[in-house]
């Protein structure tokens, strides 16, 4: 079992916590507006990206591939962030986390499940107790931000209310996880702004207007290799 330390920041304050995880999945296809969702995947397979078999749909990423480092490495120039929230199962408790589900798009058209795995996955040090939040959860924005050619621009502008709801995710995911307890879950996305752009800095954001507290975490792209073919 792997493990990993955060902050969890809440109105009593700051303290920490160890979480202890042996399950790591990247939600897919987990848009709220489900008939959009279908637009989206129509518009994948006209790039050559096979559907998907249901959505949402779990795709079990290695549990090592989670990091809190600011910069990570990829092999080829066709990868981009998404900007999530996470969800870190602890001891019976929901915490809400930010992170990026990092994909390759050039092998997205040979599968979307090897696409999601063969990159890190970036997440932030700091949780929210999801208790804290959850009366106002859809006024939470998420954001994202990238950097090309050293010009920082937005890169996704939405909010958690674009995604399905905490625990429609957490039902969906006991479909396949029935006894799902030590886990940490990547969300799903919301739009980009101005179609796929593969930059070299990343930023992602959770913003809640009601308490007055952002979750933020950003990372360096390092291209080390265009493959073998």
């Amino acid at each position: 079992m792997d493990m990993q330390t955060f902050s969890v920041v809440s109105r009593e304050g700051t303290r920490e916590i160890h979480v202890h995880y042996n399950t790591l999945i990247a939600v897919g296809f987990a848009g709220r507006d489900q008939a959009a969702v279908k637009h989206h995947i129509d518009e994948l397979a006209e790039i050559g990206v096979r559907p998907p078999s249901k959505t949402p749909i779990m795709y079990p990423c290695s549990t090592n591939s989670l990091t809190k480092k600011e910069k990570i490495q990829v092999i080829g120039r066709e990868s981009s962030g998404e900007a999530e929230f996470l969800l870190v199962l602890h001891d019976g408790e929901i915490y809400i986390g930010v992170g990026s589900d990092h994909t390759d798009r050039g092998l997205e058209t040979v599968g979307i499940s090897k696409a999601k795995q063969i990159c890190p996955k970036p997440m932030g040090p700091v949780l929210w107790p999801y208790a804290e939040v959850k009366d106002h959860w859809d006024q939470i924005k998420l954001q994202s931000w990238q950097k090309k050619d050293g010009k920082e621009f937005i890169y996704q502008d939405g909010s958690v209310a674009g995604i399905m709801k905490v625990e429609d995710i957490l039902k969906a995911v006991a479909e396949d996880y029935p006894d799902l307890k030590n886990a940490i879950l990547f969300s799903g996305t919301v739009p980009v702004v101005d179609g796929f752009v593969y930059g070299d800095w990343f930023r992602c954001e959770l913003t809640d207007p009601v308490l007055g507290r952002k979750l933020s975490h950003q990372y360096d792209v390092e291209v080390i290799g265009e493959g073998v073919e």
